[in-house]
């Protein structure tokens, strides 16, 4: 039974080989799990900071937003209380020149005032009546100065 005997060694043989292929099948799958429970950890991890970015920019662009908005409405405030300033110091200058040309006209009357009263024909002066003669006109003293051929 040399065919029996070198059967029953051909069959411990397979059989120490599958067994040896089982365990090392159960430490493959072992470190395999291993493996995918640590990718998993890490795709836990990266989708939770994922998700936080995602917030956060969601947050900023909001804020950017709100920013943007806001630093419009304080142009245009800007803008108007410009455009009031400049309307104010307009109004204002021409107030300031009428009173200037008041005060001038005023001080003419006063300085003729005085003039008369210190006159010694103060009483011909009050009684009088003043004609003005018409002068030559701009246009005519205009062409008179500059005989230039108009275009």
């Amino acid at each position: 039974s040399g065919i029996n005997a070198e059967y029953g060694q051909e069959k411990d043989k397979y059989k120490e080989k599958y067994e040896q292929s089982e365990t090392e099948r159960k430490r493959l799958e072992k470190k395999g799990e291993e493996e995918r429970r640590k990718f998993e950890k890490k795709i836990d991890l990266l989708t939770n900071k994922f998700n936080a970015l995602s917030k956060e920019l969601s947050e900023e662009r909001e804020l950017n937003k709100c920013l943007q908005a806001n630093q419009k409405e304080w142009i245009a405030k800007v803008v108007a209380s410009n455009s009031a300033l400049q309307a104010s110091q307009e109004k204002h200058a021409a107030e300031t020149q009428e009173l200037r040309e008041q005060i001038k006209d005023l001080m003419f009357h006063l300085q003729s005032q005085a003039t008369i009263n210190s006159s010694p024909m103060k009483e011909d002066i009050r009684g009088g009546e003043m004609h003005l003669v018409p002068g030559p006109s701009n246009e005519n003293r205009n062409n008179r100065r500059s005989p230039r051929k108009k275009k």
